[in-house]
């Protein structure tokens, strides 16, 4: 399978330990991290800074054309916590839709969140954070739409002809979700990289497989 993780230069730490906890379950998938920096140097990614909370806010929707608009592909924000296989999303792929998440309901999110950034509400709010692409049908998701489309349509999923649904245990954001056994956490207000400790049995968890990062010299 082949993941892309959304990347931010100054949270490293998060990206590391979600591909960390994504291979303790299979080393076999593919992961790349959608770093900012490249994507610009090799002249995909052109968007204008529009005060986006990460690096990675619109290179994700580019998944499609970088696998060349073929298979499947998963998108998920670095600030996840995998506790299976992602693979097992696979088997929610039935109905041949554009792409598939969870499907979260409305909340009443915080203005404010990480780093003192705006944490502004809309539409499918969270939706993007867990994407199954199944690229052939994300055909609308050009490079130049990518980097010139309104946020909201990115987001808010104009692009896609169908949208299937993902059980929300593969996106179970701390503070939103209470699962007694969730396939994927999601921090979505801030992890241990910032010192929240919202929950501390996630918390612990994720600092386990940093340390165990630092000790094997992989983080430095």
């Amino acid at each position: 399978m082949v993941i892309y993780i959304g990347y931010d230069s100054t949270q490293h730490e998060a990206y590391a330990v979600c591909k960390a906890s994504i291979e303790r379950f299979n080393k076999s998938h593919t992961i790349r991290p959608l770093v900012l920096s490249e994507l610009k140097a090799e002249g995909i990614y052109k968007r204008p800074f529009q005060n986006e909370s990460t690096e990675f806010a619109f290179t994700r929707f580019l998944v499609p054309h970088l696998s060349m608009y073929q298979g499947y592909a998963l998108f998920c924000d670095s600030d996840f916590l995998w506790k299976c296989d992602p693979q097992e999303l696979l088997e929610y792929t039935h109905d041949s839709k554009s792409v598939y998440c969870v499907q979260h309901p409305t909340f009443l999110c915080p203005s404010i969140k990480m780093n003192n950034k705006v944490n502004l509400s809309y539409p499918r709010k969270y939706w993007s954070s867990l994407m199954l692409f199944d690229n052939g049908r994300c055909s609308k998701l050009t490079q130049e739409y990518v980097n010139h489309a309104p946020a909201g349509a990115l987001h808010e999923m104009e692009w896609a002809d169908s949208i299937g649904s993902l059980p929300a245990e593969y996106n179970a954001m701390v503070n939103y979700y209470q699962f007694p056994h969730p396939k994927a956490v999601h921090f979505t207000d801030g992890g241990p990289w910032h010192d929240i400790h919202d929950n501390l049995g996630y918390s612990n968890e994720w600092k386990k497989i940093y340390e165990k990062l630092l000790k094997e010299s992989i983080l430095s």
